[in-house]
């Protein structure tokens, strides 16, 4: 039979080990500080933006004035301060996603480009002293720049873009017009942005409205080829999804199917084929180019959509970059489903 004594023992050990329990968990959402690590602290003014850590979970920083010393390791990010006039305010970032566009090219050039590949080291972000970072959410886990916690221990703040948080499933009024915004209330230039989305916004409308006069629903699969047999298929994961619903498709793909051989490609049977071209050689494939590129692969060439060349190319850049260019996507695409059911 137990004793008073063991059970009191056993009591007290339950006790410490909860109580150590507790204790790592505020180490590791405080860092040892009595507030949630990225928390708006209610007693500072500044510009409080609401945005995640890479798995997704909410995180707040509070800045004391606008950014003046930017690093950004996503090219979309860069696109849009470009567009935004707040390319002065960009201390490194890295090389675009091939061939930048006429109204971003001359820009873009002149910016200080970081070195190491897509990811600068830590120490490198240290010695250019920023106020912010701005990237893909993969570049903030321990095996790249690390968690966003311990750059706000630092006093820099952390902007990981909507559209690259891949647990969601990103659309234009999720990720990139709330991306605007937050840049808008970031830099402190709210009617600049404002103007910069309502643009958008008008330009998707004008595509809404074509084409809700259509019967015409395409089934739509959208691929790339990474050479050597193997493609991914575009799933809702990605931002291009609803790029094509929002254009008048129906994505055959269901779900992200990434590095896969052509039998998996072979499996579906669309009506178009929307083809996510990559650069080669820093330059962007002419869409001639791209589509000739697909019709000459062997493995595929039997598919009905290649046969009868049914295929709209878009960059890679275009649907990737989490910016305004989406929209450029979105007009080619709904061009091109027009004029596929013209034929």
């Amino acid at each position: 039979m137990t004793s008073t004594w063991e059970r009191w023992s056993r009591r007290c050990i339950g006790a410490v080990l909860s109580a150590i329990m507790i204790f790592i968990v505020w180490l590791a959402y405080t860092n040892g500080h009595w507030r949630v690590v990225g928390a708006s602290n209610e007693s500072v003014t500044g510009i409080t933006l609401q945005n995640v850590d890479s798995d997704g979970n909410p995180m707040r920083f509070t800045y004391g004035e606008p950014p003046k010393r930017v690093i950004v390791t996503y090219p979309g990010a860069t696109e849009l301060l470009i567009d935004l006039g707040l390319s002065d305010r960009i201390v490194g970032t890295v090389a675009p996603y091939g061939e930048e566009p006429e109204r971003y090219r001359d820009i873009y050039s002149q910016l200080p480009l970081i070195t190491n590949s897509y990811v600068p080291s830590r120490e490198q972000v240290l010695a250019m002293q920023p106020n912010v970072l701005m990237g893909w959410s993969h570049h903030f886990t321990p095996a790249a720049l690390g968690d966003v916690r311990q750059w706000y221990e630092r006093d820099i703040g952390v902007y990981i873009v909507p559209a690259t948080i891949r647990k969601n499933q990103p659309t234009l009024e999720s990720a990139i017009y709330p991306f605007i915004d937050d840049m808008g209330r970031l830099f402190q230039i709210p009617d600049k942005a404002s103007a910069y989305k309502s643009e958008l916004e008008q330009r998707v409308q004008t595509v809404t409205n074509r084409v809700n006069r259509w019967t015409y629903k395409p089934k739509v699969i959208i691929l790339q080829a990474h050479g050597h047999s193997t493609y991914s298929l575009y799933g809702p994961v990605y931002l291009v999804d609803d790029i094509v619903k929002k254009a008048g498709g129906q994505n055959l793909t269901n779900r992200q199917i990434s590095m896969v051989g052509p039998e998996r490609v072979l499996a579906f049977d669309p009506d178009v084929i929307v083809y996510v071209t990559v650069s080669q050689s820093n330059r962007t494939l002419r869409e001639a180019e791209a589509i000739a590129e697909l019709k000459a692969d062997p493995n595929l060439r039997n598919m009905r959509a290649i046969q009868e060349g049914r295929i709209i190319a878009v960059p890679f850049a275009d649907v990737n970059n989490g910016n305004g260019r989406v929209v450029d996507a979105l007009e080619k695409i709904a061009q091109g489903f027009e004029e596929e059911q013209n034929k």
